[in-house]
Parts: C-alpha cells; structure tokens; sequence
C-alpha cells in the first residue's frame, strides 16, 4: 500500500466524522495550550526574579574576602591574599577578570583644588584596583578612557576615575554659607548647578592627611602629596559600587606607593601580613552558569565569598518546583485528551469493522491497517498540537498586553490577580517584563509531545484493528 493512499485514506476517514474529530482535537488543543501557558508563565517568573536581583547587583560578580584567619589547610598560618592567589582566582575557567579592591587604611585622603586650596573634599572614597580590570568591571562610561596602567614616573600626576557626581563633593572652604553644591536636576534632567571643582579641567592635588590633621597647627604628622588628574567619568550605577557615583578609582599601585611613602614619611610600621595581603577582591565570570563553580573553586582556596548565588539558587529552586506544578496541571490535561483520542479511534474501529475485513480479503498487509489507524491518532495530535500552540501565543500576548498573571502581583500599580490554591506571591520587576515567555523550544516541544501522545494513545486501538477476524468482519453489520 503506497503512503500516499494511506495519508489520502487517513485524511478521509478523520473528516468523515468531523463533528467527532473536531471534539477530540478541541481536547488536544486545550490540553497543549494548558501545558504551554503554565510552563510560560514558569519562564516568565524566572525572568522577573533575574531582573529583580539584577536591580540588587550584578549576577556575574563574586565577591572575595579574606580578613586574615588561620588556614587549617595551611598549618595554621594565616592565609594571605596576595597577587599570586588573584592571578590563580583568574585563571580558573569561566572567569572574565579577577582584581583586587584595595582600600587604604593609613591614609585619610583629602583633595585640595582653586586658588589658595579653596576647595577641599575632605575623607576621599579611594578604591585601588588593577587597571587592566577596569574596562572589564561592567563600568559604563560617560567621558574619557580609563588609565592603561600605574604611573611609573613619580614627578607626574596619577590617572584617575571619577565617579558621576564626584566633583559635587568639594566644599568651598571660604563659604559660610551654600559652602556645597548639589546636582539637581530640572524636569528635563540637566542639571542645574555646576560643581565648584571640575576634575577633568582643574588642577587637584591629592594629600594623604584628613581636613582634620591638615587643619590642626600642631599636628606633626608628614602630608605625602600627589597632582591627580581625571581621565575617565563612571554613570552612577550602585549596583555597581558607592565609586560609582562619588567614588575614585585609580591603579592599585599608584595606591600602595602612595600608602607606602606616607607610611615611610611618619614612620608606620604595619605587619607582614598587612603588607602582603588584601582583605578583599572582585571576580567577574562570564555567565551565571560560571558562577557556583568558580565560587565553589575560590572557596575551595581558603577563602570567603558572596554573591547573588546565595539568593538566586533558593528563588531557582522555588521556580523550579512551581513550573513542574504548573507542568503537570498541563500535562493531566493532555492526558484527559489522550484518553479522549483513545475513544474516538476505538469507536471508530467498531464503525469501520467491515471495512478492515474488506482491506484484509484484498491483501492489505496487516501492518498498513496498523499504520492508518496510528496515522490518524498521530494527525489528531499533531493539529491539535499545532493550533493549542497558536492560541497559546494569543493568550500569551494578552497576560502580557494586560500585566495579568496568576503567580500573584503585576503592573505599574503591583495590582493583579492572586491564585490563592498556589500560594504564590511573585511580583513583577516592571511592567515592560513579559508575564508569559514561549520560547521556540516550547512550542516545538509542545506539537511533538501532543502528536505522541496521539501516536501512543492510537498504539492500543491500532492492535484491535490488527486482531479483528477477516471473515467476521466482513459479516459483520
């Protein structure tokens, strides 16, 4: 029997009964679109809980802290946190940068700018790190380029990057009153004032005392001083860090020079470990499967890490649990379908007794009969697959257009609907997040998993169909 005459046969017989069959599809399709909207709505919560701890930090980034404590891996010694274990942190795999995040602890620098140091920004937010790290660090940049590396040539000024609204913390010292100027914004979002000091324009020098030390006539204390120049400006962005906004960054060892020659100046002594060692560093990873194994590597080290892992794996694992809830509601009713096609190919079985008998007598091979019957499961399936689908997208355009969403809160308002039975209480990061997502992995999933079911709910049907007597049936009535 050719397959042209079986798939001509197969189509005939499907519609000779249209009322039925399009009642056995209307349940595939219900089912595939119950199916496919749960698990969208899994994926849609997935995504609003991403970009919810996006909003809190970069997901990327692990944070390294070491505060000197004994390594029993060691011998007990203190574990230090040098150059060598940031080098060893960036070879693992998966990591974009490793650096250290250097803040000095014998310094209290003050910036001195204008005539007669009439500006000051006292208790400077000074962050020392690699500069090669600096462009990979996620930073945006609003003016300039950052630094390619520590100022070798002590008679010169140290590059610097400045946060967005570092200028708008120096203080006009001469001033008793609006001796500060803020950066308010008008409705358009210019500002409206401009800060006393631009970094990228004046002359600055960096002195290594507090405002305090410099003003105090008896202080014998030694200012080390440096002329510092702004070569990059960062957007705000505090998931990023406070350096940012109204921070400093510089290289990490124009940092420690200066640190050291201060120290060297007014005769401090630190421990070796101090010397040798940094309390913490930043790793960046490529992605957020990167995470966990570099996490649990650097762990592996000695060391103490954070990061939005911590958070993410438990609301993962919520997430998960909920879309196999919502899988299974889906799939019962693609069974309550399956069982629906079932019926219909055995009732069409009895209907059509006399016409197997017949195919039999005329030497139709018994796995053709086979063939047709599954055939027909498997086109009921794959349309009903197919158009559940369709209405799927639909619907999900709809949850998405209104901000509708049965896992609890939606839109600007955080108005919504509850599912009171789930308990689920998951609030949308923004409205422009989609409530309901259809990869094209689901919907291919979807039309194949409901054309098998079709298949396997016409397996039992097609057998009956091979067993049947010829000569009863073609007595049959």
């Amino acid at each position: 029997m050719r397959i042209f005459d079986m798939v001509s046969m197969c189509l005939g017989n499907l519609f000779r009964r249209k009322m039925r069959t399009m009642l056995t599809i209307t349940g595939v399709i219900v089912g595939t679109c119950a199916i496919v909207i749960m698990i969208s709505l899994g994926i849609g919560m997935t995504i609003s809980q991403e970009a919810k701890l996006a909003e809190m930090g970069d997901l990327t980034v692990i944070n390294v802290m070491n505060y000197n404590q004994n390594n029993a891996a060691n011998g007990g010694e203190p574990l230090i946190m040098d150059d060598a274990a940031i080098a060893q942190m960036q070879a693992l795999p998966g990591v974009v940068v490793a650096t250290p995040i250097y803040n000095p602890t014998n310094i209290t620098p003050t910036l001195l700018a204008g005539k007669k140091d009439r500006y000051m920004l006292s208790y400077a937010n000074i962050v020392g790190m690699y500069s090669s790290a600096m462009p990979l660090m996620g930073y945006q940049l609003l003016d300039g380029k950052y630094p390619t590396g520590p100022q070798a040539d002590k008679k010169k000024p140290i590059y610097v990057v400045v946060g967005q609204y570092t200028d708008y913390d120096f203080q006009d010292t001469k001033s008793k009153y609006n001796s500060y100027v803020w950066p308010e914004t008008d409705e358009n979002g210019n500002v409206i004032k401009d800060p006393f000091v631009d970094m990228f324009k004046d002359e600055i020098r960096m002195t290594t005392l507090s405002k305090e030390e410099l003003e105090d006539k008896e202080n014998e204390k030694v200012a080390v001083e440096r002329e510092i120049v702004a070569v990059a400006r960062l957007k705000e962005d505090w998931n990023k860090g406070y350096e940012t906004s109204r921070g400093i960054i510089m290289d990490i060892e124009d940092l420690k020079r200066l640190e050291e020659e201060h120290m060297k100046a007014n005769k401090i002594r630190t421990s070796d470990n101090q010397k040798k060692g940094y309390n913490r560093a930043t790793v960046k990873v490529e992605s957020l499967e990167d995470v966990d194994p570099v996490e649990t590597a650097i762990k592996a080290m000695g060391f103490e890490t954070s990061s939005m892992e911590t958070i993410r794996k438990p609301m993962q694992e919520q997430v998960r649990q909920q879309q196999m809830f919502l899988g299974i509601m889906g799939g019962i009713s693609l069974m309550v379908a399956a069982i629906g096609i079932a019926n219909t190919m055995t009732m069409s079985i009895y209907e059509r007794t006399r016409e197997i008998g017949v195919m039999k007598v005329l030497g139709c091979l018994v796995g053709n009969i086979r063939s047709i019957f599954l055939m027909e499961a498997g086109v009921i399936g794959f349309i009903g697959g197919c158009l559940g689908v369709a209405i799927s997208y639909a619907v999900s355009f709809c949850m998405n257009y209104f901000q509708f969403s049965f896992s609890g809160l939606g839109g600007e308002s955080g108005g919504g609907m509850m599912m009171g039975a789930m308990g689920m209480g998951m609030e949308n990061a923004s409205s422009t997040l989609p409530v309901s997502v259809i990869p094209l992995w689901l919907v291919g999933a979807a039309i194949l998993f409901a054309t098998l079911m079709g298949l396997l709910s016409g397996i039992m049907p097609a057998n009956r169909a091979m067993k049947i007597s010829a000569l009863e049936a073609i007595k049959h009535e």
